[in-house]
Formats: C-alpha cells, structure tokens, sequence
C-alpha cells in the first residue's frame, strides 16, 4: 500500500470518527442536537452533518463544541482520552463477602452501571437456590454469561440450564427467574441493555 493513501485514509478516518465522539458525548450529556446547536452557535443540521461525518468542523467550531461537551479539542480529534471513557471496577469492590454460615440468597456486584455507563450495565451475579430465586421483567437486553457453576434461567414456558461458559440473551421484557442449581455456589456475568 503506498504511504500517501494510508496517511489520507487515516487523516479521513480520524475525520469521520470526530463525529461519533461527538455524538456519543452529546448523547452522555443528554443534551438534543438543537440544544448542542444553540450553544455552539450553528444550525443544528450542520451539527447532524458533522455526527454523521458528512462535514468536518472548523477549528473554531471544534473548540465551542468541546467547551459545550465538557471535554477538549484533543479528545475530540481523537488524540487524548476523557476520563470518563475508561472506567475500571478493581476485584475488592466487586468481590462479595460470604460468612461460612450465611445462607447463599442472591448477590449482585455491580461492574458498570449508572447513567455515566451508557446504553448498559454490567453485573456479576451470585444466584440463590431455586427457592430464593428471584423474579425480573424490565426494559432493554439481557445477557447472561455463566462463569461457574450451573443456573437455570426460567421463562413462562420453559427453563434453560446453563453451565459455565453457557451465553444466553432475550428480551428483558419477558418475565424470567434466575436460580443456581445445587449446592455449589454460581456466579455469572449479567449485561442488561437500557435501550
């Protein structure tokens, strides 16, 4: 491949990315198109121009966009990172405390979660015996990946087992029940979807 094209490609590729990072920090911001628009001082179909990579901003326009996003020029333009995009849950914050003698009911352990997150949130899961299962119907996806032990995932009309290294995902909306099976202690990751 010559040089020339792939530093074009890549110039054009950092372009067309400006406007995702703008899209996904108006999105975090909750701010409307309109709303990033007034504040920067444009028409908002230019700002939907730019988020879908039809237009590439001015250096003016750039930097009211990052001063209204809360954020920097560099971080826009792809060549710094904001803090807020790389999250980390450490192991002693997610790790549950279990005395000897405890019965084994549900624990959750939150790994990502909070309107901060995004479009998800993210859980490890320590489900209880079959009679402390607990029921959930919600909104949005859900995806349950067993990390070990054996769970049973129950629906209106039937029930999956699921083993370590078992995926299942549906609809939250459908009424659902998580319990382990047995007497050994199970933990699986839980991803649910806040669309």
């Amino acid at each position: 491949m010559n040089s020339r094209f792939s530093n074009v490609d890549r110039e054009t590729d950092a372009f067309s990315r400006v406007g995702a990072r703008i899209r996904m920090l108006r999105r975090q911001r909750q701010l409307t198109v309109e709303e990033l628009a007034s504040a920067a001082g444009v028409h908002k179909a230019h700002i939907s121009r730019l988020e879908r990579g039809i237009k590439t901003p001015s250096i003016g326009l750039l930097s009211r966009i990052a001063a209204v996003l809360s954020t920097t020029m560099g971080h826009l333009a792809g060549e710094t990172l904001d803090k807020t995009q790389v999250k980390i849950t450490r192991a002693d914050e997610t790790a549950p405390r279990f005395a000897a003698d405890e019965p084994m009911e549900h624990r959750f352990a939150p790994l990502l979660h909070g309107g901060s997150v995004g479009s998800f949130e993210a859980f490890v899961v320590y489900p209880g015996p079959s009679s402390g299962s607990t029921q959930a119907q919600h909104g949005g996806q859900e995806m349950l990946y067993v990390l070990a032990g054996t769970i049973d995932v129950s629906f209106a009309d039937r029930t999956e087992r699921l083993r370590a290294g078992d995926c299942i995902h549906f609809p939250g909306h459908l009424e659902h029940r998580i319990a382990r099976v047995g007497r050994a202690r199970a933990k699986a990751l839980l991803v649910l979807s806040n669309d």
